[in-house]
């Protein structure tokens, strides 16, 4: 009786060894373990791209310490991104965030967390600094915006509000709400 327990035993884990293996053996190619469908299917570390415009002058450099790449949902996380936006017969503009996101286009930024936009004079001294979140950056259009709180400290002043536009190219701000202005006479 135990002998015929035993080799009943080996016939029932063969067939099962026998289902598994004929399983395994008509996969589908190329499918294995199942992987998480929100991991990115691509990334970089200290990531940096320039634009050029029509001309072969750079319009624009983009860096950020990581990107990664979403196929799920086609989106580009950017951790704390950089922008230097190049502008004709003027220095550069600088933005930084602590986080971003790409849109499809790649024309569209959206910057999250902390966001300081700000440009120096010839002798490096600054000479606009603006302190915000969530900022939209259309980088075709050269325009930035945000619906959050703003401060913008220039050389004589500074003003505060809610809401803001940005013309890069001529570093024009617009307050949309202004709460307040401060004029230091000393400068």
């Amino acid at each position: 009786m135990v002998h015929r327990l035993l080799i009943l035993a080996l016939l029932i884990g063969a067939a099962a060894g026998s289902a598994w293996l004929l399983n395994w053996l008509s996969a589908e190619p190329g499918r294995g373990p199942a992987t998480d469908a929100r991991a990115p299917d691509y990334y970089m570390e200290d990531f940096s791209t320039l634009t050029m415009n029509q001309d072969g002058k750079p319009k624009n450099r983009l860096s950020a310490d990581y990107l990664a790449h979403y196929p799920h949902n086609d989106s580009t996380e950017l951790v704390r991104p950089r922008m230097e936006i190049f502008r004709e017969d003027e220095l550069p503009l600088y933005i930084d965030a602590e986080k971003g996101r790409l849109a499809e286009d790649d024309d569209t930024i959206l910057l999250y967390g902390i966001v300081k936009m700000w440009e120096y004079d010839d002798t490096g001294k600054p000479v606009l600094e603006v302190s915000t979140s969530h900022v939209k950056v259309l980088l075709d259009e050269e325009y930035a915006e945000t619906d959050n709180y703003a401060t913008i400290v220039t050389g004589t002043a500074v003003i505060t509000g809610t809401g803001m536009r940005a013309y890069l190219p001529e570093s024009r701000l617009e307050v949309i709400k202004h709460e307040k202005t401060t004029i230091n006479p000393d400068s």
